[in-house]
């Protein structure tokens, strides 16, 4: 099992309450953002995240290294209960898990018809944004130290 470090992203909603959300980085990929917070494998993430959610990020938190940002979002429908929820497995334990990205943005997924699960490769008819962030979460680390596997993304909770 790889050493681990969490990666947390944290959003505000329109009603300016916070949630997160967070995966695990090796050692390796917590120096490289360590060193460089615009680019690697953290910052991909972080970018396809805050790019699926209408919520405006206000920190992002890399083991020690730390980014605030600050600002309520403009859209009317940004609200922390609207989500998608990302499912994967641990690929060499196969031990499930999830995390959720608070203030799902519609227009950045593509649906399969009449379901809640969203297509996962534009090759199937989804988007470049869910392609990109399915990626950059397979290039993460579960708590066990092993790389995910993204299984499914469905839309939760309830819209306002």
């Amino acid at each position: 099992m790889a050493e681990s470090r969490e990666a947390s992203i944290t959003f505000v909603d329109k009603a300016n309450k916070p949630s997160n959300t967070g995966l695990y980085l090796s050692l390796a990929q917590v120096t490289e953002y360590n060193t460089d917070q615009t680019s690697g494998d953290a910052f991909d993430w972080f970018a396809a995240v805050a790019t699926v959610s209408l919520l405006p990020v206000v920190r992002q938190a890399a083991s020690a290294v730390e980014t605030n940002l600050s600002a309520l979002p403009t859209d009317d429908q940004a609200y922390r209960s609207s989500k998608l929820r990302v499912l994967y497995h641990d690929a060499t334990t196969d031990k499930k898990g999830n995390f959720q990205i608070p203030g799902r943005d519609p227009s950045q997924y593509n649906t399969y018809p009449g379901t809640k699960n969203v297509i996962l490769t534009v090759a199937a008819g989804g988007t470049a944004a869910i392609e990109a962030l399915v990626a950059a979460t397979q290039a993460l680390y579960t708590p066990g130290g092993n790389h995910p596997v993204v299984d499914q993304i469905v839309i939760a909770g309830g819209g306002q």
